[in-house]
């Protein structure tokens, strides 16, 4: 199952899935909100730390054995399981409502 996400509006970096919002919205006693679907894409030379929610270009890399919580993937040496090529770009403008 492909899980989608949102981002909260045009101005967010950080976006979520539909269930921060139902969460959210629960919280704020409110029954839908305005969203923007969040678009996966790959920019050559831009990588996503998943740890500090951080966005840099592979070529001025803080990524590796210099971070304090660099993870290896095969948990040796390598490429760290927080490092991603993919972020994600706004789409759309959505309503998610809350289900009764």
């Amino acid at each position: 199952m492909k899980i989608q996400y949102y981002f909260e509006d045009e101005n967010s970096e950080i976006c979520y899935t539909k269930k921060h919002f139902e969460i959210k919205m629960y919280e704020e006693d409110i029954t839908e909100i305005e969203v923007f679907k969040a678009i996966p894409d790959k920019i050559k030379g831009i990588f996503w730390c998943k740890h500090y929610g951080f966005c840099g270009q592979t070529s001025e890399s803080f990524c590796g054995k210099q971070c304090d919580n660099y993870a290896p993937r095969n948990g040796k040496s390598g490429c760290c399981k927080r490092y991603t090529t993919r972020i994600y770009l706004w789409g759309e403008k959505i309503t998610l409502k809350l289900k009764p």
